[in-house]
């Protein structure tokens, strides 16, 4: 086990899903204490069993009452935040043009997307600002880049997402808080499992490294970010997509 992350208590959101999971695990391998926040009951409970010492919440962030005790169960368990991964998301409806999106469909990717992470990065900030100290990362995508056609609000909600992570890297850089993200590309996690191997294949087709990425590639670049190794890293966007958007 690596000490890379030694002792500093991180809050990881998405934790159960493919990616999240994959930063628990990195970020546990490199002695982080971590709490572990999804809305998947069975997924963290699964966790918790591979994991013992990783700490588990259920909790919807995009309420503002659950954000409130994310946070209160970060103080009772580590009394500090020292990290911060906003990776809960959600890609919305997958066959609406902008014309077609509904609002309501709209509003439920940003909220998850964008509103949330906004929300928790806005409690973070006052304790990492009374420590001098803290590290956010936000999962961005290179569709917050270059518009995927039919899936308009993931698009816009990325967008925000790079945004934020500017913003809070510009603004709060002098109190000693980085702010980066990582934009994955293509990622071999189970929601690729539902694609036909067609699409799939059309897909890794256009990827110059001729595959998808694993989710430890991109755990272990939020890992480095999260750490004093990258002490002058601050608002960058770091794509790790095979060179995909290049």
């Amino acid at each position: 086990m690596s000490t890379v992350l030694g002792g500093k208590a991180a809050l990881v959101t998405g934790a159960a899903g493919g990616i999240g999971s994959a930063i628990v695990r990195s970020f546990h391998n490199d002695g982080a204490r971590i709490l572990a926040v999804d809305m998947n009951q069975a997924g963290l409970s699964a966790l918790e069993v591979e994991l013992p010492t990783v700490h588990c919440l259920s909790a919807d962030i995009t309420d503002p009452d659950d954000v409130e005790r994310v946070f209160a169960a970060m103080h009772d368990s580590f009394g500090r935040i020292d990290i911060l991964v906003n990776n809960a998301g959600i890609g919305g409806p997958r066959t609406s043009r902008l014309h077609e999106l509904s609002l309501r469909d709209f509003d439920d990717v940003m909220a998850v997307n964008l509103r949330a992470a906004v929300a928790l990065t806005q409690k973070a900030l006052p304790s990492m600002m009374a420590q001098g100290s803290g590290a956010i990362v936000n999962l961005a995508s290179p569709a917050g880049f270059n518009a995927v056609p039919r899936l308009p609000a993931y698009s816009i909600s990325k967008a925000g997402l790079v945004m934020l992570t500017k913003q809070t890297a510009r603004e709060y850089a002098a109190d000693g808080i980085r702010c980066n993200a990582v934009a994955p590309g293509v990622t071999q996690t189970p929601i690729l499992d539902d694609l036909p191997k067609e699409h799939l294949d059309q897909i890794v087709s256009m990827i110059p490294q001729g595959r998808t990425a694993k989710p430890e590639e991109i755990a272990k670049v939020v890992a480095f970010l999260a750490s004093d190794a990258a002490s002058y890293v601050n608002g960058s966007i770091v794509f790790v997509d095979g060179a995909a958007a290049t």
